[in-house]
Formats: structure tokens, sequence, C-alpha cells
């Protein structure tokens, strides 16, 4: 069944009131740039799966190989050169190979939306479609009751905007008032001329409207109110921040704005959930009846109400509540204003599962598993929701894999350059395990055997060493140095990949956060497997980004399409063609599909590529340079003080 995230209404809420505090005109055209943003993301959704798939080429035995594409690539954009020729391929003229495929390109394309992955395109717009419409539904039954204001002062009007044209709301009444307009429209809708963050609006592109020629501290207000709607859900979804991102940039506003508010919501909802849920704790059994009405008749029924530690932090206030008075906040974030229960599930503070019984499940499941926090805990578990500095709470969260270690106490040393925009984890998985295979892996690339083996391999190209199967005699001699750590590691992965989706769908260790996951090599597999699974079981909107380094999973392009099925935001595949150490402890699995850490993916739309030029230590440099490729690739939340200061 799909994740039901977003998509209830929760009971019958009453109207919020924003007369005096927005426009007629502002709300509608509020709903009609949600309405707009909202359907671009469907189209999104939609275009992952109609992009039409690339076949691979065909091989030997009539099969179909996606490691001959970059051969095919290299032939053609280095014909000249004779350096990196395809020596010892049984099909030399792959040009002539690929025409020959073409015969069959459209029929594969046709029959490449397999009967699984249409029936998951379904579920996933199924699944938009109801939170799109609860989203819109709650923005319109904004009330914003009809005002008269003297004529030439209509008010929430823009700078520069002209008065509304005849027609459209803008007729008299008597006494010189006028009727407030039904939209902010002169004319059709435009886009800012001048973005204030122009690499955020390259990855989030505005939709033209005309709220983004409000002045900022409107505009401010209007995503302020947005967030406080989607917050009222009960759950801040991964689609919920993908909207309020591409919000942020059609109203032209600075992402350090979003970033703020973010935290202070953040900041000021785990205090709250804190606060009553110990008030809550101290009474539940003298007052059980009458606790439990008090939050029946909460803030969602107009009493106005508002938790303390909201206020504390701006919420429902003159000046950092940018105009909206505590009664107005309350009704926009219905229950969720007061309501311990619901407060502390966003956070995953759950007094029926608490965090150290959660932690129990996945102990039973793989021998060594836990979460240590990058900034809050100073290296400790995460072992206690409550216990965890309100100071570092946020509302996403980024969960770090590992792949290899090279020295026990180096868990968290890759992953300090995350940055602290969201809350941000380090995974413990298997450390064994993982210190054996680096031990191991820096064993074999110090080898004489492995320099000389290297120089075989680049006379060659590894892809060509995959596909037949040939590799240099000196790297298969040391090949039972690494090889069973290897098999070892990849089976904990996947097993490490199973537990985290449970951590995340069944066992809420993230609460009801969108959570993004970056990992290289074996975390990387694990990842994968992490995907596949919350893809199998249809839980959508849990996602928000994935960045994945030199991963050990096949690269075909339908298997791409299934892990983005599941990816809210951007889902990247960082790879390298010099991996030799990858493509060599790849070769005992079926290659046939690819090695998605050795080639770009082709053929999912939404799927992003990032090649990695230079590898001085091969496969061990993910582990060093982690901050040089978040930071390359535009990853949001990435310390670049950090990141400077490691080169």
């Amino acid at each position: 069944m799909a994740r039901g995230r977003g998509g209830s209404s929760h009971g019958q809420r009453r109207p919020v009131d924003l007369t005096g505090i927005i426009s007629i005109a502002e709300k509608n055209d509020l709903v009609t740039l949600i309405n707009a943003i909202t359907e671009r993301m469907a189209r999104d959704i939609s275009n992952v799966f109609d992009s039409p798939p690339v076949v691979p080429i065909q091989g030997d035995h009539g099969h179909h190989h996606w490691l001959m594409i970059p051969l095919l690539h290299h032939r053609q954009n280095r014909s000249t050169s004779h350096s990196h020729s395809l020596i010892g391929l049984k099909h030399p003229n792959l040009s002539k190979s690929f025409e020959k495929t073409r015969e069959i390109i459209e029929k594969e394309e046709q029959e490449a939306m397999t009967p699984q992955l249409r029936e998951l395109k379904k579920e996933a717009l199924v699944f938009f479609r109801k939170w799109q419409s609860t989203v819109l539904q709650r923005i319109r039954d904004i009330a914003v009751n009809e005002q008269q204001t003297p004529q030439g002062s209509i008010r929430g009007r823009g700078r520069g905007m002209r008065g509304a044209p005849r027609g459209r709301g803008g007729g008299g009444r008597g006494g010189g008032m006028t009727r407030s307009p039904l939209t902010l429209a002169t004319g059709p809708p435009r886009a800012p001329s001048n973005y204030v963050d122009r690499d955020l609006a390259a990855r989030y592109p505005p939709i033209p409207n005309t709220l983004w020629s409000l002045d900022l501290d409107k505009r401010k207000l209007l995503l302020h109110i947005v967030f406080l709607v989607l917050l009222s859900m009960q759950e801040y979804t991964a689609n919920s921040r993908q909207l309020l991102v591409s919000l942020t940039t059609s109203l032209n506003l600075p992402p350090k704005i979003y970033r703020d508010e973010e935290l202070r919501l953040a900041q000021g909802l785990a205090k709250a959930a804190i606060d009553l849920s110990s008030e809550d704790a101290v009474s539940q059994k003298s007052e059980e009846s009458k606790s439990s009405r008090r939050w029946k008749v909460g803030l969602g029924c107009g009493t106005g109400k508002l938790a303390a530690p909201l206020s504390g932090v701006g919420i429902g206030t003159a000046h950092d509540g940018l105009g909206l008075t505590p009664y107005a906040a309350a009704g926009l974030l219905g229950s969720m204003a007061e309501n311990a229960t619901q407060m502390g599930a966003l956070f995953g503070i759950i007094a029926s599962k608490p965090t150290a019984k959660m932690m129990e499940a996945f102990t039973r499941e793989i021998q060594d598993f836990g979460f240590i926090p990058v900034h809050g805990l100073d290296g400790s578990e995460y072992r206690d929701a409550r216990e965890f500095p309100v100071e570092h709470r946020r509302l996403s969260l980024t969960i770090a894999l590992s792949g290899f270690l090279l020295e026990d106490e180096e868990i968290t040393k890759s992953w300090r350059c995350l940055g602290r925009h969201s809350e941000s984890y380090v995974t413990r998985w298997e450390v064994a395990a993982l210190t054996n295979l680096g031990s191991s892996l820096e064993t074999a690339i110090k080898s004489s055997a492995w320099k000389e083996g290297k120089a075989e391999i680049e006379a060659r190209t590894i892809f060509s060493c995959l596909i037949e199967s040939t590799w240099p005699v000196a790297l298969l001699k040391i090949s039972k140095i690494i090889d069973n750590t290897w098999s070892v590691g990849m089976v904990r992965a996947e097993k490490a990949g199973a537990v985290l989706a449970d951590a995340i769908m069944r066992q809420k260790f993230q609460g009801d956060r969108p959570v993004s996951l970056i990992g290289y090599s074996l975390g990387a597999r694990a990842i994968y497997t992490c995907l596949m699974v919350l893809a199998e079981r249809r839980q959508f909107g849990i996602i928000d980004s994935v960045i994945m380094m030199g991963t050990p999973a096949p690269s075909e392009s339908r298997v791409w399409l299934t892990l983005k099925s599941v990816v809210c935001g951007r889902l990247i595949n960082v790879y390298s063609e010099q991996d030799y150490i990858l493509g060599f402890l790849y070769r005992t699995s079926n290659t046939h599909f690819g090695v998605a850490g050795l080639q770009e993916i082709q053929g999912a739309d939404g799927v992003e590529n990032y090649r990695v030029r230079s590898l001085p230590r091969g496969h061990l440099s993910y582990q060093s340079q982690v901050g040089v490729v978040l930071k390359n690739v535009g990853w949001e939340d990435v310390s670049r003080d950090i990141v400077r200061a490691a080169k």
C-alpha cells in the first residue's frame, strides 16, 4: 500500500481568517502559484517514466551490454587516438554494431515500460495528487473578507503595480470606496528579472507570477503562511519541502529566508513537543480523559492558543511573525500548534515507541547498526530523541553511510563537511567488516602487482576488461586479498540497506520529516537497496535528495527509474571511469546491466550524473573527496569552510 503521508485532512478544519493580513488578490494569486508549482511537480513525476530509455549496445551472444555504451562514446570522441583503442574486443566496429541495434530500439522502447513500472508510475501519481489536493484545499480555505479602502490606496498592492483592469473586481462603491481586486495581474504573469540566487533558480526555475513584485516583507509573509499550512498536515514531507523551495524562488526570496524559517519552526516545535509532553506525562494518569479532551479542543477548534515555545521563536508575534496574530498563526497550524503528540511525532518522539526500543529492533536484523549525530551529541550514538538538543533540531534529515573505513575512529570524519541546515547523522553499520575491507583495499593498491595491473587496464579501458572478463594476471594474484572482504561487505550492505528502509518507513526513526541520503562505495550500495525496498513498498514522499558515489550497483535505466520514483528531489550518480578497483571488485557481479560507479546513467529522466575526473587513490579516494564532490554538485547543505580547509 502507498504510504499515506500528507493525504489526510484529519477531519474538518475551521477556516482561518486572515482579513487585514493579506488581500483577496494576494490569496487568489497565491493559490494560482501553488497550483502551478504542484502541477509542474506532477509533470516531473510523469516525465521520469515517460522519457525513452537508452537501449544498450548489443554484444556477444545477443546480450545487450550497458558497459559498451561508454566504449562507443570513447571511440566517437577520440577517433584519432590509438592509446585507448578497443584492444581485444570481439566487435571492434562498435559503430556498425550500434547501427544494427537501431532496428530493435523502437520495439524495446515500447516494451521498456514494464507492467511493474507502469503500476509504479500510477501509484506515485495517485499519491501525489492526493497530497496536492489537500494542500490546495487548505490554502483555498483561508478566509479573506472583502475590505473597503480609500480609492487609490488598494491594500496589498505591490510596488510599481498599476490598478486592476475594469471588470476584474475593481468596480466602485459609493462614497469613493473601491472593491478589492480579485487578482494582482495586470497582464501576463512574469518571472523575476534579477534572481537573488541564480544557482537555486536554475535548479528550481521560478514560475511566472505577480506576487514576486510585492515588497519583501509581504513575500516573506506568504512563504510563512504556506509553511504553517503544510505543517498543519501533521507531517512535513519531501513533497512539502520541494514545494517550499520552489515557492522561495518564484517569490524571488533569498534561500537564507527559507532556511531561517525552517530553523526557527523546527526549534519552536521541538521545544514545544518536549515541554508539552513532559507536562502531559505528569497529568496523564490522573487526568487521562481530561487531557485527551484538551488536545481535541485545542487550536483546531479555534481557541487561539499557541504553545509558548512557538511564540518564543517569533511565531504569531508582530515582528518575527510578519504580522500574523497568535490566533491566526494557531489557526494556520491547526492542532499542531499545541498538540504534544503530533509535534513529537514530527521529530520521532513517540511515547509508545521510545528511540531505544527502535534501536533494539535494528540490532535484531544486523549486529552493528546505529545513528551518530554529526552535530549535537559529541559523537555519541542517538539513543533518546528527547535528549537531543533542541538547538540542533531541524525539519529535515541527512543520513550518511560510509562504504569502507581505514580506522575505527573515522566513522564521522568524512562527514564533518555536512552543514547545519539539516539534522545530519552518520550511520554506524558493520564497523568490523568495513574496517577489514578498507585495510585490504589499502594493502592491494600499495602492492607492486596492483601498479602493474593498473597500467595494463589503462591501456585497454576498464570496460573492455569487464566485457571480456579478461584481467591482468598480476591482479588475479592479489584478488584473494580483497575479494572475500568485498563479498562479505556486499552482503552486509544489502542487509544494512533493508534495515535503513525499515527504520525510515516503519520505525519512524526520523519522525515525519524528509530524509536525504549520501553514501560512497558499499554505503551507496546500502542506499541502493534502501531505495529499492521503499519503491517496492510504495513509500513515496519520504526521501528528499540522494547522492551515491562509486556505487557498486547496476546502471541500467529501468533500475534508476525505480529509484527515482521514491526520490522527490535530486538523485545524483557520481562516477569515474578511472575507478579500476571498483571494476575489478564488481567483475563477479552481473555486469550486463552496467556499473553505476563507472558510467553515467542514461535514459532515466531526473537522474543527474557527476563525473569525478581524478581519483589519486582509486576507489579509496571517495572517502577524502566527499566534501569536494558535495560542493561541486551544488549540494545545498555543505560547510564550504571545512571543505576548503580539507584541501
